[in-house]
């Protein structure tokens, strides 16, 4: 991180005696009255900046660097200091936000992001100040705490239908989507986890299927590092994990990032195809993951807006769910901390089981048919 006294692109030009930060989690920061305070401003803010982007994935950091520049130029539009530490101003912003339709989640969001540039530039900000809270808990009230929009699930029968849509398998990008979709969902990973993958991270169980290890997570920050356990579907070759992963390795082994036989061990295991169906080597974002299920999705017909990165893990949730898995068998395998997220996928099936109103509806129509007869 470097710190400079230019001007921002797209705000207004420092006023004297301000200072510049250009941080790597939110951008360039401009401090008022920081010009005075310059050495111990870049020296506190890199170390937090180094960790503060250590304990944040890649998505969190951009939609912490979009919601402050949302915020900032939304500050500069009504000539008001966005690192001021007045809770009067976000709050204003907050009921801007609720106005234009945004959900309280999303807002919260923000107030992290609000909150994260303050501590870099080493300005106190308290987010629970009265007027802040009671504004944001009257926009709670008022608009209810509305559930996100969720990617539709790419339960199995889904999955087959994406599955079918890839190139053939005898060819690299076709037996890599392949191997994608079968250990996303297998492993319920997220798209940052299956594109973490390294080649060792994944070992096969002769007559039971994969060990799958994921190294980092959303609920893993420090690395600690969890496995997973994928069985095999020997009976079902074009739908079994295991089966997929070795048909793409044959392709991954002959990529250009091989240099001796055991060199390709904490190399990316899914790498990028080129146009001539050669694997390169060279890791896939987390991106990648979003647009394969969405081409996949919109080539079997299916709504791509409705699918994707998490319709993989999902579908493993939301399946094991219809199947009568339990909450710490869902856990088990998902990695969930949050025993609500998880029953969140146990309870549509939970609806159904045992339900009153089957003996009820059930028998009067048996009662109507003994009727007729």
């Amino acid at each position: 991180m470097t710190a400079t006294l230019a001007a921002t692109a797209g705000a207004p030009a420092p006023a004297d005696g301000a200072f510049v930060l250009d941080t790597d989690l939110l951008g360039p920061l401009v401090v008022p009255d920081g010009a005075a305070r310059a050495a111990e401003l870049e020296a506190l803010a890199r170390r937090v900046s180094l960790y503060a982007s250590r304990a944040r994935g890649d998505g969190t950091r951009r939609t912490y660097r979009s919601a402050w520049r949302h915020y900032t130029a939304w500050c500069h539009a009504l000539g008001r200091e966005p690192l001021a530490a007045d809770p009067d101003t976000i709050a204003m912003y907050v009921v801007r936000r609720a106005d234009d339709g945004c959900a309280v989640s999303s807002i919260r969001v923000a107030l992290a992001a609000i909150r994260t540039a303050h501590l870099l530039a080493a300005i106190p900000l308290d987010l629970r100040h009265p007027r802040l809270a009671l504004v944001l808990d009257g926009i709670t009230r008022a608009t209810g705490l509305r559930p996100r929009r969720q990617a539709a699930p790419a339960v199995p029968e889904i999955l087959r239908r994406l599955l079918a849509t890839r190139p053939e398998a005898s060819t690299a990008l076709g037996a890599r989507d392949r191997a994608m979709l079968l250990l996303g969902f297998g492993a319920a990973l997220r798209r940052s986890e299956l594109v973490g993958l390294r080649c060792d991270d994944v070992e096969t169980i002769p007559g039971r299927g994969l060990h799958v290890r994921v190294r980092r997570s959303k609920t893993d920050p420090h690395g600690k590092g969890q496995v997973v356990a994928i069985w095999a579907n020997p009976a079902e070759p074009a739908f079994c994990p295991a089966a997929a992963l070795d048909r793409w390795l044959i392709h991954r082994h002959q990529a250009a990032d091989r240099t001796g036989p055991d060199a390709i061990g904490d190399r990316p295991l899914f790498c990028a195809v080129t146009k001539s169906g050669r694997p390169t080597g060279a890791p896939l974002s987390d991106k990648a993951v979003a647009r394969l299920v969405k081409q996949a999705a919109l080539a079997a017909g299916l709504d791509p807006t409705r699918y994707s990165g998490h319709s993989l893990r999902a579908g493993l949730a939301t399946a094991a769910g219809d199947a009568g898995a339990g909450l710490a068998e869902l856990m088990r395998q998902t990695r969930h901390k949050s025993t609500e997220v998880a029953l969140g996928y146990l309870r549509p099936a939970e609806l159904w089981r045992n339900n009153v109103t089957a003996r009820l509806f059930q028998s009067a129509r048996g009662a109507d048919e003994r009727e007729k007869a």
